[in-house]
């Protein structure tokens, strides 16, 4: 462990696991800057589709891409994004980018550079395992599918109060990204070594919240 000078703290799991809130959550109470990994690969499609950039130049394209990460969001060339980076089709295709290894290694970056001048907490689906093994803290953040679908529609109502999208949509995509992050070949969905497990299926956020900083206070 480095200490609190430069600490890590690593929440990796599936999606509508809650580990975006609880990393959100954790690095208010730590005093810490929250590094929500899947904002910046969000920003690089968003950048990918209102430009209409061909796949082919995706790779050659990140060259004209400034990503800063700052507190609450990110910034895009200087613009402030939020609800932009949230659309169906920015969230389809930024799963489908995180499959390249060339874009994974530019968030990584990304990532390492923010993490070695600050305490953070760095929530995703490889951080622990790959962009940050040597964290002082990793948690892998879980629930079951129904529960992760269900809390996926509520942030898409809370969005968009006259969507009709059902919860057998949600949970079939869910399962579909499931499988593409546990089975793709570079930096695969896993729980890293030495990581712990929450289980958030029948806890609140309050509640899982606590367990984490229970353990991270040496009280568990």
């Amino acid at each position: 462990m480095r200490g609190i000078i430069n600490m890590i703290i690593t929440l990796d799991g599936p999606s509508g696991s809650g580990k975006s809130t609880l990393a959100k959550r954790l690095a208010k109470v730590m005093n810490f800057t929250h590094i929500d990994s899947g904002s910046i690969y969000r920003t690089i499609a968003y950048y990918f589709l209102i430009n209409d950039i061909p796949v082919e130049d995706y790779e050659k394209s990140l060259d004209n891409i400034n990503i800063s990460y700052v507190k609450n969001g990110v910034t895009l060339n200087g613009k402030r994004l939020k609800f932009e980076i949230r659309t169906i089709e920015v969230t389809e295709l930024s799963s489908k980018i995180a499959t390249y290894p060339f874009i994974r290694n530019y968030v990584d970056e990304i990532i390492k550079k923010i993490a070695k001048r600050t305490s953070v907490v760095v929530d995703g689906r490889d951080i622990g395992s790959s962009v940050l093994p040597n964290a002082d803290y990793k948690f892998y953040i879980e629930a079951d599918i129904k529960k992760r679908a269900a809390r996926r529609i509520l942030q898409i109502k809370r969005k968009n109060p006259e969507s009709d999208i059902a919860v057998s949509e949600v949970r079939d995509d869910l399962k579909v990204r499931d499988d593409r992050d546990k089975n793709r070949e570079y930096s695969p969905l896993c729980v890293p070594e030495n990581a712990i497990i929450i289980d958030t299926t029948n806890d609140s956020v309050k509640e899982s919240l606590q367990k984490i900083t229970r353990i991270i206070r040496g009280l568990e």
